[in-house]
């Protein structure tokens, strides 16, 4: 069952967004796994491939100097460095995605967000930003995860702490109490984005054969 008609209308934008451990890519994986119209942009990176992974699949794996020259040409609709190594979303096969009527989905962060944002496809962008239930919340599933000590644990909660405090540069907040209920919640918000009216690509054709059948109508009068 499609979310929507492709052939009418525009992709979206999605930008996900929320502290580390709410939830955004669980749910982001999740919808892009039941909803074939709904992708992840494949990002470029300057890290080396893991084990596994294949180029044009997981990442475009780029030299440091070509990402840079990438940067300067204005080539990404928002780029990132992490941990010394750079991360990127080629604007030109986004743009690509939406016109075909795939709606991107972007786990990124507050500083992606705002650069996704205010790029040259912002009137296709739709941003969500999901909330823990709690702080005690956040902290028993950083540290559930097991695989980062206290002391990342104690950061990715002081970083957390600051991503929040951009809640209200997002169209929507979701509060993730139910993994099931918000990933349905994101799946409403993208369909009723779709139907705005200057996203329905073929509705000044309806409206023009509407008008020729009052003439025909006014014609027989």
């Amino acid at each position: 069952q499609n979310m929507h008609d492709k052939k009418v209308t525009q992709g979206l934008l999605v930008v996900l967004s929320s502290p580390s451990g709410a939830g955004k890519t669980s749910l982001a994986t999740s919808i892009v796994s039941e909803h074939e119209e709904v992708v992840f942009s494949v990002s470029a990176t300057t890290r080396p491939p893991r084990i596994g992974e294949v180029e044009g699949r997981e990442y475009y794996f780029v030299k440091t100097v070509d990402f840079r020259a990438m940067i300067q040409n204005g080539d990404f609709i928002e780029y990132a460095e992490v941990f010394g190594n750079f991360y990127g979303s080629p604007k030109k096969d986004i743009q690509e995605l939406i016109e075909c009527g795939k709606d991107v989905i972007f786990d990124v962060d507050w500083q992606g967000g705002t650069q996704i944002r205010n790029s040259n496809l912002a009137s296709s962008v739709v941003s969500i930003f999901i909330l823990p239930p709690s702080i005690q919340a956040l902290e028993e599933r950083l540290l559930s995860r097991a695989q980062d000590d206290k002391s990342i644990v104690d950061f990715r909660m002081l970083e957390a702490r600051s991503e929040i405090s951009h809640w209200a540069e997002y169209d929507y907040v979701l509060i993730n109490d139910n993994f099931s209920r918000v990933k349905d919640s994101i799946v409403k918000i993208i369909e009723t984005e779709k139907m705005r009216r200057q996203r329905q690509l073929t509705l000044p054709n309806f409206i023009a054969d509407l008008n020729d059948e009052f003439d025909v109508i006014k014609n027989k009068i």
